[in-house]
């Protein structure tokens, strides 16, 4: 928003919204006056399904534009051989929750001979490294505008159990991964002792359902067809812009 008020009156511009639920934190007043087509928007652009449709129903004056978000493929890829017991999270996201899930799997001793691996302040690079050798990636985010990390995780070749974070809802699909209702603490730590047991009982069971998620992702979210979604919209964009 702080941009929109520096533009010179009359300006046409386009409003690329990646965090959907952030859109409010500005007044009523001013998300009415850059959200309105006459005051020169010509189109927004969000990253899931869940973002569109909450733009949708915020903003029916105009059409949300999609984008599918691309994961580099570069960096994060499954890779070849058999994996640790290694889990992975984030602890900057929903650090409560995953404080009293992971208590709860070691108080029943699930964890033991499981590594606890906590990616937080790393890069790119150093992240795309350690989920190439964990086994599980545990999402605790509440609220995305699409959900990059369980994203990048599955393309990694990993299980992942959590939370959708309502923007991620489309990556969660129960062949590759298992949803937790948000919040529900003890639904989470059964999912993930339920995927150790088929672990234990059946070694490579997570890394078979990692490896479904990995070419769904790589192939779903690739950076191509983000490159080509994002020319095609501009360019209609731009044709509105001109016929104006």
């Amino acid at each position: 928003m702080d941009i929109l008020d520096r533009l010179p009156p009359g300006t046409r511009y386009a409003i690329f919204n990646q965090g959907v639920h952030l859109t409010w934190k500005g007044t009523t007043h001013r998300i009415a006056k850059y959200y309105t087509p006459g005051h020169g928007l010509v189109g927004v652009i969000t990253v899931s399904e869940h973002s569109q449709e909450m733009l949708r129903y915020a903003f029916e004056n105009f059409d949300v534009h999609r984008v599918h978000v691309g994961v580099d493929s570069g960096f994060f890829h499954s890779g070849e051989g058999p994996r640790a017991n290694r889990i992975a999270y984030m602890p900057r996201r929903g650090s409560e929750d995953a404080h009293q899930v992971l208590q709860l799997l070691r108080g029943r001793g699930l964890l033991d001979g499981w590594d606890i691996v906590a990616l937080d302040g790393l890069p790119q690079a150093k992240v795309a490294t350690e989920l190439q050798t964990t086994t599980i990636f545990l999402a605790f985010a509440y609220q995305e505008g699409f959900g990059l990390p369980p994203a990048e995780a599955m393309a990694c070749g990993n299980y992942v159990i959590g939370y959708d974070g309502f923007g991620g809802r489309e990556l969660f699909r129960p062949e590759f991964s298992a949803r937790v209702q948000t919040g529900d603490i003890v639904g989470f730590a059964r999912a993930v002792e339920n995927a150790i047991a088929h672990e234990n009982a059946q070694p490579g069971w997570c890394r078979e359902r990692g490896d479904r998620a990995a070419k769904f992702i790589l192939s779903e979210y690739s950076l191509q067809r983000e490159r080509e979604e994002v020319k095609r919209i501009y360019a209609q964009l731009l044709r509105v812009k001109a016929s104006d």
